[in-house]
């Protein structure tokens, strides 16, 4: 039975260091930050485009780290991806619904 003992896996929930979330939020400052820097140069449209970049890494430190996805098994991965997937395809639908519409010209008496 001794010999059954060694080939036992450790199934328990993982468990981050200290220095590991201070490391995660040292980074979202510094991205934060980076969002303000942004925010307050003129790069025309890529300002935008710039934001919601820095906002999805920061999203995914959040996921991956905070929220221990990237310590799971993988069908809990193969979930996650499969809503991120869904919301693109939502947000899909939802900008074409937007650029497909004729605005209506509103008088400035309004």
């Amino acid at each position: 039975m001794a010999e059954h003992a060694e080939h036992i896996e450790h199934s328990g929930p993982h468990i981050a260091s200290v220095s590991n979330y201070l490391t995660i939020f040292s980074l979202l400052l510094i991205l934060t930050a980076a969002t303000v820097g942004v925010a307050l140069m003129d790069l025309g449209i890529f300002n935008t485009v710039a934001a919601l970049m820095i906002a999805c890494v920061k999203a995914m430190l959040v996921i991956l780290y905070y929220m221990h996805l990237k310590f799971s098994p993988s069908q809990i991965k193969l979930a996650a991806a499969a809503a991120i997937f869904w919301l693109m395809i939502m947000l899909t639908i939802t900008a074409f619904d937007y650029v497909g519409r004729t605005w209506q010209h509103v008088p400035a008496g309004w």
